[in-house]
Formats: structure tokens, sequence, C-alpha cells
């Protein structure tokens, strides 16, 4: 198992008490006036306080606002479920906390450092966090190994040149040897280098049936690019999965063919997977048998190489004229994955050798070797430039390698001759900080006078530090090819003096391939990771990885499979850290599928502490006004993940709480029939109904509103029977529109809409009857004097009732006692009417009742006068 450095330190303890729950003590109105808006809790001495933050006595008091009042060693806290003015609710939840309820609890925070780097096996210690044995730990940087891991011992033909080990995305390494042209043996290493065993292999099982190969990897896929050589040479592929392969021999790669063209030979393959995008992309020289000579293709499939696209990037220069060749090839990609490719050529031409040149599909560098002369048969969207020139035949330039950093500088190194040095190959490097337009370094970083360099390859790690390794047949070591490695801590300005690897006085080490990892998630050790060949005695692997550790995270709340109702909250806290140095973490927290938000933000090596209170209400979750969801559905699991990523993108293992949501209901209303039905014609009716709300704790309000009138309450309850009178006098002739509604103490309402009719009915009458009362100035009368002038066509009935307050009225019929015209016209007559009771009486009610026989008649009473004794 891989090993981790561990800084130890002491573990304080601290003992603090905890907040018990609140309890539900009930319903009951509540003045908010001079309460506390708020309260705090001393978890050292167990300790209620309240703020000196008070509601007013003019505060407008709004549902879901809260007040707390202390009360011996209780806190109260009382939340409005109606809304009021005055600093008062009608209705109010009350919740208590006792101090002699809460409980004590004891943490533990980091101390002071014990010991630094202790080495132990990964999950031995807390990632950060106390350990059984007393102490804190926090995890540091993996372990590297201190010498050389043997990937094997077998005698294998050469690695090859480039691209033969690979990272996956767990950590574990990749390596590729060949055996004999016949089988590929592919090893993985755990622990990061130190020990190996076997993967599987890729073969045909007849001799000489692969020639060069590559690979690269894929999250845990392995990718490996093969040059088939039976029955017409082809470029195959095939894909395994590291995790569920084992010892097992590959054969499908022979019916999964890249080339399009038929080919003669295939000199050199290169693979490269864009991380971003995941598409694969295979580079690879080979000759066709027209027009001859070693020619650049171009493959890149995007559904994970179930199908390719082929591009013939470069010909072999003029048509037909086998002598110009393609000699090597590097591969690399963009952040949007166009292909970038870097090639040498050992033309025989004059002036015409001896060029590097960059091809992309989309913008393509490249200075034409052949001066002005354009190759006519290449593929659309490639152009060349070239980056190194020497116009000479003679000075060879060969075996490139390139590699994009994660800032998109380009950095190229080769072997080439020059004119100082024109029989030794020296080490080249050149880099471009513009995509390739321009090339603002190019430079010869060896100078070597004696003795061959072999086979460099460059890499370049998180930090931008740039590695190029390379064998050395040096004449003062033994005779023997050797491993060198020269590091650039300035990206490439600058190169430290080669440094050897791995040497041996009786065995050539040879065919460096040095680890590039294009997600940069990792950094270099002393000695970047590179494996190599021990000629007829095995592969090895020697140097480290230095990995980004992820940050730790600890979510205390919420609780899993919490319900919310309306108003209730989720209240998110936690903590986090990160072990490295000179980083930044960022919390993130996201619910369902929607867009994730920022929880919280701090440098590395400090705790972070989280903490977000989530309202729900409306059916939506709320961070403060800020609305984080959609409407949430009732009955469905719903998510919240957190997760913490640091500025090398090593991101923590997200955490996920489920909750369930029961949105606040429309209360419920019914109205019973009315009557009359639809036409008015009674001076008073009633409306009636009943209310309610499916939820729990909830309080209704009933309002009726006529036509255009403001509302008025007609209910105020947990719900039940309603009704309200309606009068002739409230509605207007026509149609009226009387609106019920009830509302929740949270909100939400329903209404019904009743529609009357009332009609203007215009009959004219026969007869009618007025109602006096008479009330005697001393409170009573015994005797009552009246005179009446009528119209004297008029039918008058007259009836008086005397009775005592409290009786009920009995009527006497009055007659006349006189009857005399009146002096100004002889159509108005004057009634006399006297009437005595027995005894005085106080409730004293005249009646009047006139007739008609014909509707054209309009005679009228024109004065009622008279006296009590």
């Amino acid at each position: 198992m891989a090993q981790y450095y561990y800084d130890k330190f002491t573990a304080i303890p601290k003992t603090v008490w905890v907040e018990g729950p609140w309890i539900l003590v009930g319903d009951t109105p509540y003045f908010f006036s001079n309460a506390s808006k708020g309260y705090s809790f001393d978890s050292t001495v167990n300790y209620f306080t309240t703020s000196s933050d008070v509601w007013g006595g003019s505060t407008m008091i709004n549902v879901g606002d809260a007040c707390y009042y202390k009360s011996g060693n209780t806190i109260n806290r009382y939340t409005a479920k109606d809304s009021g003015d005055s600093a008062y609710a009608k209705l109010a939840t009350h919740h208590t906390k006792r101090e002699d309820q809460n409980t004590q609890q004891t943490t533990y925070s980091k101390g002071s450092l014990v010991q630094a780097n202790v080495v132990a096996e990964d999950s031995t210690y807390p990632s950060n966090g106390r350990h059984s044995d007393g102490y804190w730990y926090i995890k540091g940087a993996a372990v590297g190994p201190l010498g050389p891991g043997v990937i094997t011992n077998s005698a294998y033909s050469k690695v090859n040149f480039g691209d033969k080990i690979t990272r996956l995305s767990n950590g574990w390494l990749v390596a590729a040897a060949k055996q004999d042209n016949t089988e590929i043996f592919l090893f993985k290493s755990m622990d990061g280098g130190v020990s190996w065993t076997p993967l599987c292999s890729v073969s045909q099982g007849a001799a000489g049936s692969i020639g060069t190969y590559a690979i690269a990897s894929n999250g845990t896929k392995v990718y490996v690019a093969v040059a088939r050589l039976i029955t017409n040479n082809t470029v195959n592929y095939t894909v395994f999965d590291a995790l569920t392969v084992q010892n097992t021999r590959l054969t499908d790669y022979t019916t999964k063919k890249i080339n399009l063209i038929t080919l003669v030979s295939v000199s050199e393959i290169q693979i490269h997977i864009d991380p971003r995008t995941q598409h694969i992309h295979v580079a690879y020289i080979a000759t066709t048998s027209s027009p001859g000579g070693r020619m650049i293709f171009h493959a890149v499939s995007i559904d994970g190489g179930t199908t390719w696209t082929n591009t013939t990037v470069a010909l072999n220069g003029y048509p037909n004229d086998a002598a110009y060749n393609y000699t090597h090839l590097g591969l690399t990609t963009d952040n949007k994955s166009v292909p970038t490719i870097v090639a040498t050529s050992g033309a025989q031409l004059a002036n015409t050798n001896n060029t590097y040149f960059l091809a992309c599909n989309v913008v393509v560098i490249k200075k034409d070797q052949n001066y002005g002369y354009t190759h006519s048969a290449i593929a659309t969207g490639w152009t060349f430039k070239t980056l190194y020139t020497t116009n000479s035949s003679t000075l060879t330039q060969i075996q490139v390698s390139i590699v994009r950093d994660k800032d998109g500088y380009l950095h190229v190194v080769w072997l080439g001759f020059d004119s100082t040095v024109n029989t030794l190959y020296n080490v080249w490097y050149a880099r471009s900080k513009d995509d390739g337009a321009t090339w603002d370094i190019i430079n010869k970083i060896t100078s070597q006078t004696s003795g061959q360099h072999n086979y460099p390859t460059i890499s370049v790690d998180k930090y931008n530090k740039v590695v190029i390794t390379f064998a050395w047949l040096n004449p003062s070591g033994y005779g023997k090819y050797q491993i060198y490695q020269m590091i650039s801590t300035n990206r490439g300005i600058t190169w430290g003096q080669p440094t050897v690897i791995a040497a041996a006085a009786n065995a050539h080490y040879n065919y460096p391939s040095v680890l590039y990892d294009p997600t940069f998630t990792v950094s270099f050790g002393d000695i970047a990771p590179i494996m190599y060949e021990q000629t007829a005695g095995g592969i090895y692997f020697k140097g480290s990885v230095i990995t980004n550790n992820v940050p730790s995270l600890t979510i205390t709340s919420p609780t899993n499979n919490q319900t919310l109702y309306e108003n209730d909250t989720i209240n998110l806290s936690g903590d986090a850290y990160d072990s490295d140095k000179d980083q930044s973490v960022t919390v993130f927290y996201q619910l369902n599928g929607e867009q994730r938000k920022v929880l919280a933000t701090n440098v590395s090596q400090t705790q972070i502490s989280l903490s977000k209170q989530l309202t729900f209400k409306g059916g939506k979750l709320y961070d403060g006004e800020t609305v984080l969801t959609g409407t949430l559905t009732e009955g469905v699991a719903h998510t919240l993940k957190v997760w913490a990523v640091d500025s090398e993108n090593g991101q923590s293992a997200t955490i996920e709480r489920t909750f369930y949501v029961v949105p606040n209901r429309a209360p419920l209303l019914s109205v019973d029939a009315i009557v009359p039905s639809g036409v008015v014609d009674t001076d008073i009716f009633k409306i009636s109904g009943t209310s309610s709300d499916p939820d729990a704790n909830a309080n209704v309000k009933v309002t009726k509103k006529v036509n255009a009138n403001n509302p008025v309450e007609i209910y105020n309850g947990p719900g039940g029977a309603w009704e309200f009178d309606v009068s002739l006098a409230e509605l207007v002739v026509g149609e009226n529109t009387i609106v019920v509604e009830v509302t929740d103490n949270y909100g939400a309402k329903t209404s019904k809409t009743i529609k009357l009719k009332k009609n203007e009915i215009k009959t004219p009458i026969l007869q009618s009857v007025a109602r006096y009362k008479i009330e005697p100035p001393k409170g009573s009368a015994k005797g009552v004097l009246l005179f009446v002038e009528r119209d004297e066509k008029l039918d008058l009935k007259v009836e008086l009732s005397m009775t005592l307050t409290g009786e009920q009225e009995q009527y006497e019929t009055l007659t006349p006692e006189s009857t005399a015209p009146m002096p100004y016209t002889d159509r108005v007559v004057e009634d006399t009417f006297y009437y005595e009771a027995t005894e005085p009486k106080s409730n004293i009610i005249l009646k009047l009742t006139t007739s008609r026989s014909d509707l054209l008649l309009n005679h009228k009473i024109h004065l009622v006068s008279g006296a009590v004794e």
C-alpha cells in the first residue's frame, strides 16, 4: 500500500455544552414589543442570553418573525403565525429550551507539533483529526520511491521511443514494454513505482506481428495504439480498464483498425487523450505503395475508439519523391482538443532538410521547408511552419517530443547536429507561448563533443517544472549508455546541468520514457518519474511524484432524510481542511441538479468552518432572499451535495444528504347552497360554508368582499364553519360579485366567487303601512289626541297601541271624533282622534294604513300632529 507523510500534533480537549432541542409549548397571542430579536448561548458556561436588539412598539410583525425572552434558566421563543401591527401577533407558536436540559460534549482541536513527516501507510491515521492514540494527525504528501523500482527482470527488446508510461486517475502507474516484436506486456504499480505486477498483454501470438506502439490513459482505462505487421501493415488499438483486467492476453486489437489507407510500413506512433474532451488522437508515420516515402497521418475518435476520422497530414514532399521522409513526431492537443504535431524530417533535398514544423487542423503553423512549395495533397486545414532549420542536407535533426503545460505553453525537445557539432547529437529545446505562432526560445541545451545522446523525451508537472530525460553514451561513464535528466524550474528559460539518474559499469541503460500527466494533478520530486531499459536485462522505474492531497470535509448537519415544512430550515455546518501548502480551498454545495454555489473559501492549512442556513418557503429553498431551487416536489427525495476543491483541482469526497419537503398546501374552502339562488328578493339572507387547512398547526382567516368594497374578516381560527348576512342594501341592481377567501398563516389562499343578480321590481302597491313611535315628554302618557290631514278621497285606517315597555303591542282601531275640511282647499280634510288608556303607558305606537282601489289614484296624508297627556 502507498505510504504518506503525516504531521503529528497534540490534541487539545475542550468540554462544551450543547443546546437541547426546542420544545413546543403551544400557540397563544403574544406581544412582541420590547422582546429580544435574538439570543446567544455560551457553550462554556451553559448560559442563555437575549440580545439587546428588541422589537419596537410600532414595528409591523410578519408571519415567521420571532422574538425571545429569558425566564429563569429557560429561553422562550415566540414565532408569529399571523401578521399584526404595533408589535402584536394575534397567534404565535411558543417553544422553549432549558439550560438544565442541555448536554456536555468533549471536542478536540489541533495543538502543537509533536513530530513532522511520520511515514505510514495510507489510512493509518486520520487525514485531519484525532487518532485513537490521542494525537491529532494531518496527512501530507505521498512518499515516493527512494531507489529504482523493477518493472520486470525479463529481457525485453527495446522499449521504443516515447509514450510508454502513464498515470491513471486513481494514482496507479502503468508501463508497457515489447518482447520480440510479438507481444506488448503491461505492468501496474499501485504504490508510486515501488513495486510492479503484471497487468495484461497485447498479442496476436505470431512472431513479428507487432511493430511500434504507444499508450495513454483516460481515468482508469488504458489505450494502446499498435502497428500490426501481419497481412498488410495497419494501425490498430485496444482499450481495457486496469481495475478489471488481470493477466489477460488481449487479441481484440487485431479487429480495431484505425488507418483507412493501405500501408506498407509504420515507423512510429504517438497517442494522446485530451483530458477535457476525452477525444483520442493518434499520429503516426507510415509509407504507402504510392507515392512512397514516410508520411504523417492523424486519426481522431470522439466516441471512445468506436469510429475514427483519418487525415493525411503531410505527404513525403514532392509527388512520388521517396527521398524526402519524416523520421519522428510528437503529438499534443490544446484546450479545444485541436491536435498539434511536431515532426523531424530526413530530406535529402538541397537546403530543404532538417526542418521542424507544427501541424494543426485549425491553425497549423509551418515554414515550408521547400521554400515556397506547398504540399498539393495535404488534407484541408493543415498548414506548416518551420520551427528550426539548418539549411543543410547533412545536419540531421531527429527524435522529437512535445508537451503542453497547464498554461498552454508548448515545449519541444529533439536531437540535432549543427555547424559546431556535426557528428554528435546534442539536445535542443524550443518553447512557444502563443500556440506555435512564434518561438521565443530555441536553444541547444547540451554541448557535448564526445559520446552520443539518444532518445530525449520531455514532460512538465503541475507547477510548470520542465524535465528532459535522455540516454548518453558517456565515454567517461564506463563507456555505456546512461540515463540523464535536465530540469528547468523557470519554464525553459534556463536549465540545470545534466544529472545522471541510472548508470552501470557493465550494462547499457537506454530508451527512457518520462511520465507526462495532461491533467496536471501531480508534481515531480527530485527525480521526475521515468521508465528505462537495461539492455537485455529488464525494465526499471525511478523517480517520484508528489500527489496533491485532496481537501478533507466533515459535515455535522443536516442529518439525513430531514423533512422540511413551510419556513423550516436546513442548517448546513461542518468544516474543511487542506494539508497542502500555498493553496486555496473552495467549498461548494449543490441542491438537486441546480447550479453549484460557493459555501466558503479560504487558504489551505486553515480549518475552514462551514455555516449556511437555507429556508424552505413557498415550495422552494432560499438563501436569505435568494431563491436557490425551482419548486420542490413532495414525496420525492431531494439531495444536498457538499464538496471541497483546492486550487490544484484536488476534490474531496462528495458528502450527500437526502431531504424531503412538505410544501405549504392551500387551505380548503366550501360554500353552502345559497337561498335565494340567483335573484335577490328578500331583505336579508345568509351565506355560509366551512374552512380548513390540510397542514398541521395551521390557522386560517376567512374574509368576504362584496363587489368593490374592502374585504371584511368573518372568521379567524383553526378552521370550521363560517357565515355572514347579505342585505339587499349592499347589492346593486344587476350582477353582484361576492368573493369569499381563506388564507392560512403562511399566506396561501383559496377563494370562491359567488355571483348574484338583483332585479329592480317596480310594481305599484294598493296598500301601505306606516308605524310611528310616540315618545311622551314625561316618559309615559294616559291619553293621545291626534290630528291627521289627508286627501278627502284617501281610505285611511288609524290604529293605536299603548302598552308598558316590554309588553307585546296591542292595537285599537280609532274612529275620528270629527272630520272637517281644511280652509285652504275643499279636497283636504282633517280627522280628529282621541284615545285614553286606563293608566299611563310608555310604549305608544301609531299605525296608519292607507288603501286605494285604483292604481290611478294618488291620494296621500299631508300632516300628522297631536298631543299626549
